[in-house]
């Protein structure tokens, strides 16, 4: 078939009037023709479901079973894809229901908060061995929705409709046969999914007008339906010509099939024995997450994430396997809170954050090789880095919180960037499954032992000779957590580029100095209690107890705070009550209300007269006397401060002048 093929009776000149591609009058193939390709299919020992999503899909069936007889040969890590290249019809394929592209957006069932409809389990090898997949549902309008909304944002986000309008879709889409098992004892539902290409066959929708439920649940259950909707198109160019067609309908004509390479078997590597659904992943990862098109560090990590998790959960041929199935579910955040009970693990976020932490990132050398064969099968990379390890454990992490906050970079992007550090501390290598204080199921004082344990490594003096103990370190992971997550954070990133006496110590080496020290220990307690119980956090004194400001409030824990206690000198800083080192904190506390109040106008700034609309009180302003009473008390405050800074310049003129 040529790319620019003349309608028989036209001409070049009449061709060029009309611009963009003209494909071949398409024509709908003989029944006898689609029942002879599925007993070919049924030779490379697909399931029934799966040569009929095959068979009816074909724009020319014969073509496909000729191809079939030497299928060509997709290398991939792990395997070999075999594929036949053909034309499909694009009301027989769909997206991929889990593309890795929707992975920032997903809703985790972890979380707690977010609807079922979206948390989808990943498609796992057919049973049988064959080369398909097999996805569980929970009800046709579940996946549905999924489909709709998959499609929605593939259309938002890697717009393409109008290339393929004017010249169709132009690189070949790698097509799996998906089996979807219903939960609610609906009938399974065979599918054609995009491997690689989702964007493309959204698009292709796009213009059609077509909806991934008719695709999957109508036309896909009626071969008649099917068929009456591709005929009505032929029918429109033998009746019309093209030339008479209007530019709208030529799109949908140029869009009505897409070239595609059908898997249709798999020869996995005898070395590795990985299963189908590893191989599909692993060739979508070396498409997308390395070049031509990466899909972004965050996604990236994710995917890998995935990846890691089926790595550590597989067996290997002399050793068992690393975690458990329902631990790879709750590490990937697909368990929902209600399932934890029965599977005795632990719901609290610190402690699944501490356990990914050590399944990933402790354990020494082996752990690591473990880890790095779940980045490889993604990426190639030969020698992933520890940094890598530590972005792919924050990013699982971070799943459950981020499931509503996909969009509020604002919010999500400072705790990545945090914990990334926090969770380079070099001893958290050295966290070994055997030795835990408090883990999933432990009892309700394993936290308070876990204290204690770390309170008699300090003594001992681990973290001054340069490492913390076993109970530090699990300690600063779970209060690490925490102080990230907290409003205003409590730990934050180093500062690039400040003078000399700001500190620009890392997360991790500030994690060890708080950790060497008594104090440090009991307000990492302090921090894990509050942050279970969903309280703010706050600073502590010596003995453990809660500190309070001039007017006798709890003193809130804040990033600065934490940096001026814990200063890395050999001997903890005594807690000043006079002099210049308690005025240093308090004023500590006055930049983090200043910086509250900056925040809390510019959010009030951001409310919108309507939804899309224009700022509430950029357009409507705000009450007068209500404004004069804010502005008179910050005057006064501004002028008081004020006094202090004329106050010292006095005394560093008068000191240079006797000098």
């Amino acid at each position: 078939m040529t790319d620019n093929p003349v309608e028989p009776g036209g001409t070049v000149e009449e061709e060029t009037t009309v611009p963009g591609w003209q494909p071949a009058p398409w024509t709908l193939p003989r029944t006898a023709a689609v029942d002879n390709l599925a007993d070919a299919l049924r030779g490379h020992g697909l399931t029934e479901g799966g040569v009929r999503a095959m068979a009816r899909a074909a724009v020319r069936p014969d073509d496909m079973r000729r191809r079939l007889t030497d299928p060509a040969e997709l290398r991939v890590q792990g395997g070999t894809l075999l594929i036949a290249e053909t034309r499909l019809w694009s009301a027989t394929v769909l997206p991929h229901p889990a593309n890795p592209r929707e992975y920032g957006h997903r809703q985790y069932a972890l979380s707690g908060s977010g609807t079922r409809r979206s948390a989808l389990v990943e498609p796992r090898s057919a049973p049988g061995g064959t080369a398909e997949l097999e996805m569980r549902a929970g009800t046709p309008s579940s996946l549905a929705q999924r489909l709709e909304d998959a499609k929605g944002r593939l259309v938002r986000d890697n717009p393409l409709a109008q290339d393929i309008a004017v010249e169709g879709v132009l690189q070949p889409l790698t097509v799996v046969p998906l089996t979807v098992v219903h939960e609610n004892g609906h009938p399974d539902c065979a599918l054609l999914i995009a491997a690689d290409g989702s964007s493309r066959i959204s698009a292709v929708h796009e213009l059609l007008d077509y909806r991934p439920a008719k695709i999957a649940y109508e036309w896909g259950a009626d071969d008649r339906k099917l068929r009456g909707e591709i005929s009505r198109w032929a029918r429109l160019v033998r009746k019309q010509g093209w030339a008479e067609l209007t530019e709208d309908e030529r799109c949908k004509i140029r869009a009505l099939s897409v070239p595609a390479r059908v898997v249709v078997g798999f020869l996995p590597d005898a070395r590795t024995g990985q299963m189908f659904h590893t191989a599909v992943r692993n060739f979508i990862g070396l498409t997308h997450i390395r070049p031509p098109r990466p899909y972004g560090p965050a996604v990236e990590n994710e995917a890998k994430a995935d990846a890691v998790l089926d790595s550590l959960a597989e067996p290997g041929r002399s050793t068992t396997a690393h975690i458990t199935e329902a631990e790879k579910r709750w590490f990937a955040g697909t368990t929902s809170r209600e399932e934890l009970k029965t599977a005795g693990l632990g719901h609290e976020l610190d402690i699944r954050a501490e356990e990914i932490v050590r399944s990933l990132l402790g354990g020494g050398i082996g752990t690591a090789r473990r880890v790095n064969e779940g980045i490889r099968s993604l990426t190639a990379k030969q020698r992933p880095k520890r940094e890598e390890r530590v972005d792919v454990a924050v990013e699982l992490i971070l799943r459950p919180m981020r499931t509503g906050l996909s969009d509020d970079a604002k919010f999500v992007r400072p705790r990545r960037a945090v914990l990334q550090r926090a969770y380079r501390l070099p001893e958290i290598e050295e966290l070994r499954a055997e030795v835990r204080w408090e883990g999933p199921g432990t009892d309700g004082r394993a936290l308070e032992k876990l204290r204690d344990a770390a309170l008699d490594e300090a003594d001992r003096g681990l973290g001054d000779s340069g490492r913390l103990g076993p109970a530090q370190t699990e300690l600063a992971v779970k209060a690490a957590y925490h102080m990230a997550m907290a409003e205003p954070m409590a730990l934050q990133r180093e500062v690039f580029g400040g003078g000399e006496e700001d500190d620009d110590r890392g997360a991790a080496t500030v994690l060890r100095a708080m950790l060497s020290r008594r104090r440090g220990i009991l307000q990492a307690y302090e921090a894990v209690r509050a942050g279970r119980a969903g309280e703010r956090l706050h600073e502590v004194d010596e003995s453990g107890s809660l500190m309070v400001t001039a007017e006798g409030r709890p003193r809130i824990l804040t990033d600065a705070l934490v940096r001026h206690a814990y200063s890395g000198g050999p001997v903890p800083l005594e807690d000043s009550r006079v002099g210049g080192k308690a005025a240093s904190v308090s004023w500590a506390c006055v930049r983090e209300s200043v910086d509250r109040l900056r925040r809390d106008v510019d959010g009030m700034a951001r409310v919108p007269v309507e939804e899309g609309g224009p700022s509430f009180v950029s357009q409507e302003g705000w009450d007068p006397s209500q404004v004069k009473d804010a502005r008179d008390a910050l005057d006064r405050v501004s002028r008081r401060i004020a006094g202090w800074a004329d106050r010292a310049e006095e005394r560093a003129e008068a000191a240079a002048t006797e000098s």
